[in-house]
């Protein structure tokens, strides 16, 4: 049997594992932190409305586009965090998938007719989960580095990128859960392991 086809029993969560495992996860909330910012409470429009409204009682008028302008500069600076901190999740995800090659997977081979509906379920969650991951990343590091350079290109994989947030809030919600399924039947102590090690 190869180690992707290993039970999850069989599975031990190393210390690199450990690390990497909430050291990504920090990040990647972090991430979707700075996100809903930016769609909400650090939107553009509403730090503009925000500054027409202070300079108003000041008798002075101020263009939507120009107050646009304003609230788009004052989120930069939160929202170069987003960025660098892509930049540091693209690193360890890389790591993470060195890691995985040395000492193995954390999860079964999906594909594998050895292994049973639920643990093929959840290691079919995690490889879509490590496939979006990817994609995000790269398509967040060809906005950054190349940019508008090939208009088209860049419109697809800004859509991609954006999208990205439906399948980080599903994942979010299916790891929860299935954690509180694990921790009620057969896999009780799987959050404890993931703090202090020791086998699946």
């Amino acid at each position: 049997m190869s180690s992707l086809a290993r039970p999850a029993r069989e599975v031990s969560y190393t210390k690199a594992h450990r690390i990497l495992h909430w050291l990504i996860a920090f990040t990647f909330l972090f991430l979707l932190l700075t996100v809903w910012l930016r769609m909400d409470w650090m939107n553009k429009n509403n730090i503009g409305r925000i500054v027409t409204a202070g300079l108003e009682k000041q008798h002075i008028q101020l263009p939507e586009d120009v107050a646009a302008n304003i609230g788009r500069a004052v989120r930069k600076p939160m929202w170069d965090t987003h960025i660098y901190a892509g930049y540091v999740l693209l690193l360890l995800y890389v790591v993470r998938l060195v890691v995985m090659r040395v000492e193995g997977p954390v999860f079964s081979n999906p594909f594998s007719r050895k292994i049973t509906g639920a643990e093929r379920f959840r290691s079919a969650v995690y490889l879509v989960f490590y496939l979006c991951l990817g994609a995000s990343l790269i398509t967040g590091a060809y906005i950054e580095v190349i940019g508008k350079i090939n208009p088209g290109v860049y419109k697809v994989m800004k859509v991609v990128h954006v999208q990205s947030l439906y399948y980080s809030l599903a994942f979010i919600f299916l790891h929860l859960g299935g954690l509180v399924l694990a921790e009620l039947g057969a896999r009780r102590g799987i959050i404890s392991r993931m703090i202090h090690g020791g086998p699946e």
